[in-house]
Parts: C-alpha cells; structure tokens; sequence
C-alpha cells in the first residue's frame, strides 16, 4: 500500500468508527446487532487471536442467517450481490465498519475497474457499480457470532447525487430494515458513509480496497 493510500486508509478508519459509534453503543442496536438474532455459531477464541481460517469458518456458519435476515428489505441487489464477485481472499475486519468482519461483492459491471485497485484512473467506476459488504461481529462476552448490517453503495448517473460524488449508500439491517440511505428523509443516519468514502473520492472515485494480501488478482 502507498503512503499515500495508508493516510487515506487511516484516516477512513477513525472517521469510520466515529460514524458508527451509534451502531456500536446502542443507538441502533437492536435492529443492527439484536441476540435475538444471533446464530448458533460462536468461537471460544479471543477476536484478536482468530485466524483468517477461523473468520470465514464463522462467516460459512452466520451467512445463510445473513441472507435471510437481508431478504426482508425488499431490495433486490440485498439478496443478488451473493452471485456476485468476492475480491477478498476471505472475510476480514474492517475498520471502517464498526470493526465486523466483512465479505465484499463487487457486481459484474464494476468488477473490471474495481480489480485495477490503487493503479485505477480517477473516477473510473462506471455508472451501475455496485459494491456490497455484509458483516457480522463477535462478542468478546461469549464469542457469539452476531449478525451485522449490509453495507451497499451504487454509482449513479452523473449530476444525480453530487453531494455524495454520484454515490448512493445505503444500510440494511440484519433484519432486513433500511437504517438508512442517499436521497431520502433517511440519509441523515448514514452521512458517515460518505463521510469515510470521500477521502478516496478524488483517486480512486470513492473506492477502498482490501488489503494487499487479502486481494484477489484480477
């Protein structure tokens, strides 16, 4: 990663955190991260100490839950990103999500230029992009597995959106509610979004990137 990009991604990570400070202490917690929904998977390992293995052993257990629980937003791309690409090696933390492990999908309209990573033009997403993140947390208390939200973001047409770079972003519970999203009376609740995307706006229109040795080759 470039000096560059490591600043960026750092930067993103506090804002992001910031951002989610509401879904993590409770402000959103009983739609984001309900016992309720909790499934019937857990680990007796500290979250620190879990190994790539054991992360997407966790996700292969909590994923059918995930799908379930999206199913119920009545958006179509909640239930169609699982045919899409996964440009991670496996599920991996992310910072600017609260901190959850996270599978990324990239659909096939953006998955050319998203594979490029830090060596793609400015704003080269082309106009139907896609990307999702689905997440799920574990707790330090019992090492449940808890589902998380579903992270979406669309390139839209230009001019559409401007204050968000022609970004729509929208947050899905894990049962299946819209928490929020670009355009609408609900936006106010996940401004963090943008917040956090912004600062590779400019480089990489708005795109982050896993981490080098959790990429896939394109």
């Amino acid at each position: 990663m470039t000096k560059k990009l490591a600043a960026i991604a750092v930067f993103g990570a506090t804002l992001g955190v910031a951002g989610l400070t509401g879904i993590e202490t409770g402000s959103y917690a009983p739609s984001l991260t309900s016992p309720a929904h909790a499934a019937a998977c857990e680990t007796k390992k500290a979250k620190d100490d879990l190994t790539d293995a054991d992360a997407t052993a966790l996700y292969d257990c909590i994923k059918d839950k995930l799908a379930e629980g999206y199913k119920g937003s009545g958006l179509e791309e909640a239930t169609a990103f699982r045919s899409w690409f996964v440009p991670n090696t496996n599920t991996f933390v992310s910072p600017t999500h609260g901190k959850r492990f996270v599978q990324h999908y990239i659909n096939d309209i953006g998955k050319e230029a998203y594979l490029k990573y830090d060596d793609v033009d400015k704003n080269v997403m082309p106009v139907g992009t896609i990307a999702a993140k689905e997440s799920f947390a574990v707790s330090k208390k019992d090492g449940k597995v808890r589902p998380g939200p579903l992270f979406l973001m669309e390139k839209v047409a230009a001019g559409t959106l401007p204050d968000t770079g022609d970004w729509k972003y929208t947050l899905i519970s894990p049962k299946g509610k819209i928490i929020g999203q670009t355009g609408t009376e609900s936006e106010k609740k996940i401004k963090f979004c943008h917040g956090c995307h912004q600062n590779a706006l400019e480089d990489y229109d708005a795109m982050f990137f896993p981490d080098v040795d959790y990429r896939v080759e394109g």
